[in-house]
């Protein structure tokens, strides 16, 4: 997964750890509800207390709040995730 960064470079994403990086350093609105929600599931899974999968969907949902664009491209193609599905 990667996103778009407000300076227009693209941020990849390999682990809920690149993840928190983005959400505390590069996220361009701050005080979301998603937002702290995401950053308090990517702790929880530095601690071992939470499946990677589940920090995603906080991300992505913290990714729509903000309206960051972001990019599903594990498979190597660069479709954007409009409207993941809930």
């Amino acid at each position: 997964m990667s996103i778009d960064l407000d300076s227009g470079e693209r941020l990849v994403l390999r682990s809920p750890q690149d993840a928190l990086y983005a959400l505390v350093s590069d996220w361009p609105v701050n005080g979301g509800v998603h937002q702290q929600r995401a950053i308090d599931f990517c702790r929880a899974w530095l601690a071992g207390r939470m499946p990677a999968e589940t920090v995603r969907q906080a991300f992505i949902l913290a990714a729509l709040e903000a309206g960051v664009p972001l990019h599903d491209d594990e498979d190597g193609a660069e479709a954007a995730v409009v409207n993941p599905p809930v």
